[in-house]
């Protein structure tokens, strides 16, 4: 089953002839989770194959302009497409005022319903939940309410071994209670085990979104053992104090709390502009972190079912 996060935009602030601003789709089972919206993220979309119409949740990270200024033309897209599909949007309030702000200015009313998810300062623990994923919530350090995101698949059913009923032949009934934890009572009398019957599924696979954040410790509790985090790294170690002043983290900050927070594999990313590449950034990372990769736009990263 897909676990898929396709990077749309990799830099921070202003967007660049090979950066555009923050946004990610992670494919989940073919449901399609879009995470920040900056400007541009629809040709990204486009350039990327996803389709508009199949993005049934926006998730806005913080205020910040290069996080957010994509989303009401977006929306309009969708609309000119012929969307009618409801979507869902999470986000701090005064997102909503935007929106309707936008909405009201321009005599836009879109032709689908958009249910909007208010995040609160601070808040901490699920948002949502879905039949294939859960999104749960975290405070991040910024110059203003930031929020992370942790996307977790729904765990899957555990199967029954088909050897078992190959040789058993266990009735409709007997195959219900053997699902619920009932042991199985064969025709000659013997019992085997419920947990001989059952097959486990894999362990649910776990995708965070941390941007934007300063160095913040405090996260680590929330991102602990995640197959994939994605964590800004907006500036080198040289830059520490730039980083200090705009609330921001180094590469090699990122790397300490993938490290701290015994993650698989840490994606880093909202590159300065400074930057023309990314060696500088990832070198630092990897010198903390080895299973460190550095985003950039059009990656894809197909995250593993844990064996």
């Amino acid at each position: 089953m897909t676990f898929k996060l396709t990077v749309l935009g990799s830099g921070s602030g202003a967007p660049t002839p090979t950066r555009y601003n923050s946004a990610q789709v992670l494919n989940v089972h073919e449901r399609f989770v879009l995470i920040d919206c900056g400007e541009g993220t629809q040709f990204q979309l486009r350039r990327n194959s996803i389709n508009f119409n199949r993005i049934e949740l926006i998730l806005i990270s913080h205020l910040h302009g290069d996080h957010f200024f994509g989303l009401a033309g977006l929306l309009n897209t969708m609309h000119l497409l012929g969307r009618t599909k409801d979507i869902i949007i999470a986000g701090h309030a005064d997102l909503k005022n935007y929106i309707d702000t936008i909405f009201s200015i321009s005599h836009f009313k879109p032709g689908y319903n958009i249910t909007f998810r208010a995040i609160e300062p601070n808040q901490s623990g699920p948002l949502l939940s879905t039949d294939k994923y859960t999104v749960d919530v975290f405070p991040l350090k910024h110059r203003i309410t930031s929020t992370g995101f942790k996307i977790t698949e729904t765990r899957a059913e555990s199967k029954i071994s088909k050897e078992f009923i190959f040789e058993h032949g266990p009735s409709v009934d007997e195959i219900k209670a053997i699902k619920k934890g009932a042991d199985y009572v064969s025709k000659e009398g013997s019992i085997i085990p419920n947990n001989e019957i059952l097959i486990s599924p894999p362990p649910p696979r776990s995708f965070v979104y941390a941007s934007d954040t300063s160095y913040f410790p405090n996260i680590v509790p929330h991102i602990k053992n995640v197959d994939l985090l994605y964590h800004e790294a907006t500036f080198d170690r040289s830059k520490y104090i730039n980083a200090r002043e705009k609330y921001h983290s180094t590469a090699e900050e990122a790397a300490k709390i993938a490290k701290e927070a015994q993650v698989k594999q840490l994606l880093i990313g909202h590159f300065s502009a400074r930057y023309n590449d990314n060696n500088t950034l990832l070198q630092e990372a990897c010198s903390v972190f080895p299973n460190t990769i550095a985003a950039y736009d059009g990656l894809s990263i197909d995250i593993p079912i844990s064996t």
